[in-house]
């Protein structure tokens, strides 16, 4: 029997939980959560109730514990993977609907700060919505990088360069299996937000791109790093700064988001550069690849900053315009186009 077809009286109970209405609905606990997750990954509830139980969480919103209960059962679903043979990795979660009108340049600040000696994997699926946009997977296969690797491949990876990219379906199929579903909502569901906290690697230290100012303060306790935590509200709700503008970033102090504000003026970039681009994969890489050709471009500047206070944030410098000289002096010397064939 298919999943299309199949009911399950546990998920039905939790369904009952959130969906009764105002007066009757109640949060799920963590147990709930977790439990709910594990089900809408197996093959023992309908398509009909996943979908039922996306939308009335939607409506409703997650709380820190539903939050971490969602994650949590996902991870315990995961294949393992091997722990790279390298000190403080950290974990970034950029979004995995990608960006749909600026450029997907975030994963490359992230190469600029894997140049600067901070090991670093970054994860992502095909086709999320509610974007669909350019994400880190089909951008960097179109600039010609090994987006597919086993986990054990980028393993070896992240140990050979300090830089890894892993397709969350070498892990966690089962997730990637509900991508077709999600679509038929046309709305951010719960999966917008867990997927950006899984954590595949058990990194020590998380950043992620996040826009939603209203989750910040339930984040806090449900992010995955043991040693340090970050959330970035840059540009499309990623990691990247915005050049002419202030960009939000909120550490993880206990139950708190304690926030610094990182004004691109303040280091020289004092104009906004707004340029639209379309949702192509292609046209994304071949931008990128004539900057790292040496072509000018309004927005390498935004690579840098992004790249520099990633460094910062990550103690690897002590302010941001020393890290900007480091990740400067990176970009100078071609690192990135090594970068690109690890293999």
């Amino acid at each position: 029997m298919t999943r299309m077809h199949t009911q399950s009286e546990a998920f039905r109970d939790i369904l009952k939980i959130v969906g009764r209405g105002k007066k009757l609905q109640r949060d799920l606990t963590y147990e709930e959560a977790h439990q709910a997750m594990q089900l809408m990954l197996s093959d023992e509830i309908s398509d009909t109730q996943i979908g039922g139980f996306l939308l009335t969480m939607r409506v409703k919103e997650e709380t820190a514990d539903e939050i971490h209960g969602f994650v949590d059962g996902a991870r315990t679903l995961m294949k393992p993977m091997p722990q790279p043979d390298v000190d403080g990795l950290v974990d970034f979660g950029l979004p995995y609907n990608g960006k749909s009108r600026t450029l997907q340049s975030g994963v490359i600040a992230l190469m600029l700060v894997a140049c600067a000696g901070v090991p670093v994997i970054v994860h992502g699926a095909d086709d999320i919505p509610t974007k669909s946009g350019v994400g880190v997977l089909n951008l960097m296969r179109a600039l010609g990088y090994p987006a597919d690797q086993t986990p054990d491949e980028v393993c070896r990876t992240i140990e050979k360069t300090n830089f890894g990219v892993l397709n969350l379906e070498q892990v966690l199929p089962q997730w990637t299996a509900l991508t077709p579903l999600r679509h038929h909502f046309g709305v951010r569901t719960l999966m917008n937000t867990a997927e950006k906290l899984l954590n595949p690697a058990n990194a020590p230290r998380h950043i992620n791109g996040f826009y939603h100012g209203s989750y910040l303060r339930r984040l806090a306790t449900t992010l995955p790093g043991t040693t340090a935590n970050w959330i970035v509200q840059g540009e499309e709700g990623s990691i990247d700064m915005r050049l002419g503008k202030k960009t939000r970033v909120y550490q993880a102090v206990g139950e708190e988001m304690v926030e610094t504000m990182i004004d691109a003026g303040d280091y020289g970039f004092h104009d906004p550069v707004m340029l639209d681009y379309p949702n192509d994969a292609v046209y994304h890489a071949q931008t990128i690849r004539r900057m790292l050709e040496g072509e000018d471009h309004p927005l390498i500047p935004q690579i840098l900053l992004t790249a520099a206070t990633m460094l910062w944030m990550l103690d690897a410098s002590p302010d941001i315009a020393s890290a900007l000289t480091i990740v400067q002096e990176k970009w100078d010397s071609g690192c990135l186009r090594s970068m690109l064939n690890p293999i």
